[in-house]
């Protein structure tokens, strides 16, 4: 699989996540330590509320964003896609809740990995405009 991935098919063998609850729709860069993930917001999305994204829907949607980084690096390893949880929150910022239609894109940076603990910043831009960011411990469930 090649840089970007859009496809449905291609993201599903990435992630262990099935409709309704894919909050991800492209893996658009990766790197090591880095990925950018893209998502757009539709009016039949389960966190849509008032033609607004909620807030758990900003969360869930971080934490696929960074279950595609691991899932694109497991694949690139030949490993399976695993489940995982937020283990915690440990801060999380929410300046705006985007409507429906718009194009997110989801910065996701590694801070710290270690067996199936990941520390990961990320950051949520609607256009130019960073609409939330959090960093959370993830655990993947082996």
């Amino acid at each position: 699989m090649k840089i970007p991935i859009t496809d449905l098919a291609d993201l599903k063998k990435l992630l262990p996540h099935r409709e309704p609850m894919m909050m991800v729709d492209s893996l658009l860069e990766f790197s090591a330590s880095n990925a950018t993930v893209g998502f757009t917001i539709v009016k039949e999305n389960l966190f849509v509320a008032n033609n607004e994204f909620s807030e758990t829907g900003l969360i869930e949607h971080m934490a696929q964003a960074a279950a595609l980084y691991t899932g694109y690096k497991n694949y690139a390893d030949n490993q399976p896609a695993k489940e995982g949880f937020i283990a915690s929150i440990k801060t999380l910022s929410i300046q705006q809740l985007p409507k429906v239609n718009a194009y997110l894109k989801t910065e996701v940076a590694i801070v710290y990995e270690l067996m199936h603990l990941t520390t990961v910043k990320l950051s949520i831009f609607n256009g130019n405009i960073e609409i939330a960011n959090a960093e959370m411990n993830l655990v993947l469930n082996v």
